[in-house]
């Protein structure tokens, strides 16, 4: 039998706390590098899966994430060469999930040049 894995770091994230998620959102905010970006915590759209829903939000584009409770250490993979990818829970953007890295990309560079 083949064992295929899927979007791997998919799963549920065991161990998870609102409170990191609360640290890591503002992390992935300062690592985009886009300046007035807010979030505010919806707590009605977690998956309930140790992800936890945020809004982005920016000159009326709004984005959700859902990000993982874990340690930053644990969530942050930005493509060192060291760290496993395959370690790293995704975030989910506006329902698709993404590494952390590549998911910077996603949250508001493409819009903030078109305003």
């Amino acid at each position: 039998m083949v064992n295929v894995i899927i979007n791997p770091g998919t799963g549920p994230v065991l161990n998870s706390t609102e409170e990191n998620a609360i640290e890591n959102i503002k992390h992935f905010i300062n690592d985009n590098g886009v300046e007035g970006v807010l979030y505010e915590r919806s707590p009605e759209n977690d998956y309930g899966d140790g992800r936890y829903a945020f809004n982005l939000k920016k000159v009326g584009v709004c984005h959700e994430i859902q990000m993982p409770g874990l340690p930053i250490e644990n969530v942050r993979y930005l493509g060192d060469k060291n760290p496993d990818i395959w370690h790293y829970p995704r975030l989910y953007v506006d329902g698709s999930s993404w590494v952390w890295g590549y998911a910077l990309g996603l949250s508001f560079k493409e819009e903030t040049e078109e305003a």
